[in-house]
């Protein structure tokens, strides 16, 4: 791009010199010699634009890639920032899910605990009522017993008394 800049200024030069001396040739000699001086003036001010204009696109170029570079720079810190920001981000959607495993876990082992009272509560009423049923059956016969002790004894003594009024 500098060399292109630089071939149309030299382009320039050329033609404005050609020019300059074609405009100061009359065709007097003083007109030679005072054309010659003004081609030399001219290609003089020609190539001093010349690197003014080369070093303000050296100076431009220059810039623009100062430029570009804090463009750049900015744009990866920005990165790195959106880098961290995005980190921030998962390390915290880690911590609540670590926190939601850990509550769904304190969860479930207060369910099981809950599960084997709830078992250990219907083991002891099952005993207590095989106990309970127990109790009743044994009471059940002794009551049973108790009836037919009285009931046969009964039957005794009638039949006792029906023998003896049969022997009178």
């Amino acid at each position: 791009m500098k060399q292109h800049i630089l071939r149309k200024l030299a382009l320039m030069l050329l033609v404005g010199t050609a020019t300059v001396g074609l405009a100061a040739c009359n065709g007097e000699d003083e007109g030679s010699e005072s054309a010659g001086e003004s081609t030399e003036q001219a290609a003089d001010e020609a190539a001093q634009s010349t690197e003014d204009a080369a070093g303000d696109a050296e100076s431009a170029m220059d810039e623009a890639a100062e430029e570009t570079e804090q463009a750049a720079d900015e744009a990866a810190d920005g990165a790195g920032d959106a880098m961290d920001e995005a980190d921030d981000a998962a390390e915290s959607a880690a911590d609540e899910a670590e926190s939601a495993m850990d509550s769904a876990a304190e969860s479930t082992e207060d369910a099981v605990d809950d599960a084997g009272d709830a078992m250990d509560s219907a083991a002891e009423n099952v005993d207590q009522a095989v106990e309970d049923a127990g109790d009743s059956v044994s009471d059940a016969a002794d009551d049973a017993m108790d009836s037919t002790g009285e009931a046969m004894e009964a039957a005794g003594e009638e039949t006792q008394e029906a023998a003896d009024e049969a022997q009178q």
